[in-house]
């Protein structure tokens, strides 16, 4: 199965939250490490919050969700 990457936060929601679906995401320091044309997952303390990186390195918003679970879902699909 495809880990979806997300962005490193400092918060302890995030943390507790990424440690329990870690066989689900993968964890990046920095945008950076985010290949062109993929799919990720950015923490906000009110959502999750799925981006696809752009050709010309820009993220692109795709969607706020409540739930990691429905980030994850939205992410995965058409990869």
């Amino acid at each position: 199965m495809v880990k979806v990457k997300a962005i490193t936060d400092h918060r302890p929601t995030f943390l507790k939250t990424v440690y329990k679906y870690d066989n689900l995401i993968e964890l990046m320091n920095h945008e950076r490490f985010i290949n062109v044309g993929e799919k990720y997952i950015k923490y906000s303390p009110e959502s999750w919050t799925v981006y696809k990186m752009d050709k010309s390195r820009v993220p692109r918003f795709c969607g706020s969700y409540e739930t990691i679970t429905r980030a994850i879902f939205y992410a995965r699909l058409n990869r």
